[in-house]
């Protein structure tokens, strides 16, 4: 390469008073134009090996990670739940774009194998029951999800399942929820099913090692607690206020029970979900998702202790409904615990409160969220409405163009969560009559207010017709926008669905009854002075 170089660097330059034709200059121009190709040559045939070692490092990692995902069946019940005559499992609808929710069960187990996850657990039990059982809704337009904890003692009927090795498991009339899981998470999905009346799409399952390995691959996440705990059965020991977990504390803050408050699972369910959302914010800081290397340094590390239902049982499938699940806004994910009252045989178990549970779930089966989003904007809110859609105020000065005399380009950027929606948007303006619009994706997912933008004062009154078309507010339009058309519609959420402003509205979240909303304890992810409360 050095001589190639050189080679280069020989060539004369050319004289005023020499052709550039002529003698010795010719010849040498000549060689160095060879050389230049032959060090062409050679960076082209780095690109190819460096190119190709990317294409086998993703490869490796794709294989290693795909051989790593255990896979399961969804279902384990002899007999489906909506088969059964106390079914009644709600079938979801889609939304006006065609859209479906996503439930999934999330289940930590407390299986305790020879080695690592023995020495977390402190003995070996192979046999495993949900330690740690959370039901997860997303709404279709993917603006907000609610996660529901249910404990572990909580006293349910079990359908008669068969595991994956064709071992029959019989049913039970009342028995904890956890137990489900001896049967495989097939049986553990259907007993939630036959519970909460709520179609599950997915389940996720992780042991015990994973909960540690995912820990330490973030970093560390922060916790806090209003006194000091020192837990000798779970071995957590934190100081009185915020400390940053990693490993085995991490673990011992949510497996530990006698730390906090008055030791029931019911309190255990509150540090999981201050655990969770520190989890969360950290994940979205650091745009791990964002980023290949450390999205498949995380994937490799959480397919090593993960089992999923086996339509989901592989990268491309997992990383799409990681791509899925990132979408709702962190202010936007809701956590509560299930109500329950005393389990009257047995005074350290629970029983539903079937009053408050049935308008949880109903809820959740309904694709509403149980609390409104934090983000939510002023102009749309239900509290500021009477529980009413706000009626969109006129944009302004009505256009004096009709939308077939718009000219110029216009171009529909999906600022909102939703699915698709600059092109639902770019569609509902060509049926109006602009011939020019289009859709795109945007940088950003959290834009609030829906904008029209015009490049130059010529596209003002085209900026116009189009507000005027979709019904935005007044103050709507405005010049600017990134330069890619000459009319920029911004989409918000305060616009994620319908084809005119607050005509349709999206995915509409519900509060919780006041008698089910205190006793479910509600808290956001995104709620960063969340701190549970200590043992006495």
């Amino acid at each position: 390469m050095s001589g190639d170089t050189s080679g280069i660097a020989e060539v004369p330059k050319h004289s005023p008073d020499v052709p550039q034709g002529a003698g010795r200059g010719t010849a040498a121009a000549g060689a160095g134009r060879r050389r230049a190709r032959r060090i062409l040559m050679v960076l082209a045939g780095m690109m190819v090996l460096v190119l190709g070692s990317t294409v086998a490092y993703a490869g490796y990692w794709y294989y290693r990670i795909n051989h790593n995902i255990k896979g399961a069946p969804l279902h384990g019940a002899v007999v489906p739940p909506e088969q059964l005559a106390s079914g009644g499992i709600i079938q979801p609808t889609p939304d006006a774009y065609g859209n479906l929710p996503v439930n999934i069960l999330l289940i930590g187990t407390d299986t305790r194998l020879p080695g690592k996850d023995a020495s977390l657990g402190g003995f070996v039990d192979t046999s495993g029951r949900a330690d740690v059982e959370m039901l997860v809704h997303v709404s279709s337009d993917r603006s907000n999800a609610t996660i529901v904890s249910l404990p572990r003692d909580l006293m349910v009927p079990i359908p008669e399942c068969v595991d994956n090795k064709g071992n029959h498991y019989g049913s039970q009339s009342v028995a904890m929820i956890n137990s489900a899981l001896a049967a495989g998470p097939g049986c553990q999905v259907d007993t939630v099913e036959l519970f909460t009346h709520v179609k599950i799409d997915h389940f996720m399952m992780v042991d015990f090692s994973g909960v540690v390995d995912l820990t330490n691959a973030v970093g560390g996440v922060n916790v806090c607690v209003t006194k000091a705990v020192h837990d000798p059965d779970s071995h957590l020991d934190l100081p009185a206020g915020t400390s940053e977990v990693k490993g085995t504390q991490a673990l011992a803050f949510l497996r530990t029970r006698e730390g906090f408050a008055d030791g029931s699972d019911l309190y255990r369910t509150q540090a999981q979900h201050q655990y969770l959302g520190s989890l969360i914010r950290k994940m979205k800081d650091q745009s791990t998702l964002d980023d290949p290397i450390q999205a498949t340094h995380l994937m490799d590390i959480a397919s090593k202790s993960l089992t999923v239902d086996d339509p989901i049982a592989s990268v491309s499938k997992l990383l799409d409904l990681a791509n899925t699940l990132k979408k709702v806004p962190t202010d936007n994910i809701t956590f509560l615990t299930l109500p329950t009252v005393p389990y009257q045989p047995d005074i350290n178990r629970v029983a539903p409160d079937k009053t408050l549970d049935d308008q949880i779930f109903s809820l959740i089966a309904h694709d509403r969220s149980v609390t409104a989003p934090s983000t939510q904007s002023p102009a749309t809110s239900s509290e500021s409405t009477g529980g009413q859609p706000a009626s969109p105020t006129p944009s302004g000065s009505a256009s004096t163009l009709a939308p077939s005399a718009v000219k110029a380009n216009i171009l529909v950027e999906n600022g909102t969560t939703a699915d698709g929606r600059s092109k639902q948007l770019a569609e509902t303006l060509r049926a109006d009559g602009f011939k020019n619009a289009s859709g795109v994706g945007y940088s950003s997912s959290d834009v609030t207010v829906t904008e029209v933008y015009y490049s130059d004062d010529k596209y003002e009154a085209s900026a116009q017709a189009v507000a005027d078309a979709l019904q935005l507010p007044a103050g709507s339009v405005r010049p600017g926008g990134d330069g890619s058309a000459p009319v920029v519609v911004r989409v918000g959420a305060d616009f994620a669905s319908g084809d005119v402003f607050n005509r349709a509205a999206p995915t509409t979240p519900s509060a919780l009854p006041t008698a089910a909303a205190s006793s479910a304890d509600v808290e956001s992810a995104g709620d960063k002075g969340l701190c549970v409360a200590a043992a006495h």
